[in-house]
């Protein structure tokens, strides 16, 4: 068990073709101690996009502060502060606060993989 500040995890860029102005830092995962979830905290600053993209797992996200379109099949086209959002397996994916004015926050929960 451990307690630490989030920001005592390393910051990166979004290692995914095409995301922009958007970092992640692996809050919890398999190097940390993880043997069935993972979670990353992701903060996409204004202008910045995550593109449509699809993985094998699901994604469970909660956002934490502002706002940001949501690209692909959803029934709302905007995430906002306190929303949650659910991503099935291999559905295509993506966020876009190009337009934004504020940060736009969220933790991002998936099953453990290879990664993290």
């Amino acid at each position: 068990m451990y307690v630490l500040n989030y920001k005592e995890r390393e910051e990166c860029e979004v290692p995914l073709p095409g995301a922009i102005k958007t970092a992640m830092r692996w809050l919890i995962g398999r190097r940390t101690g993880a043997k069935t979830y993972a979670m990353r905290y992701f903060e996409m600053q204004p202008g910045g996009k995550i593109p449509l993209h699809s993985h094998n797992e699901e994604h469970e996200i909660f956002v934490l502060r502002g706002e940001a379109k949501v690209l692909g099949e959803c029934d709302v086209d905007i995430a906002k502060k306190d929303d949650v959002v659910f991503i099935p397996a291999d559905h295509p994916h993506g966020y876009d606060n190009t337009d934004g004015e504020t940060v736009f926050s969220f933790i991002c929960v998936i099953p453990l993989s290879t990664e993290g």
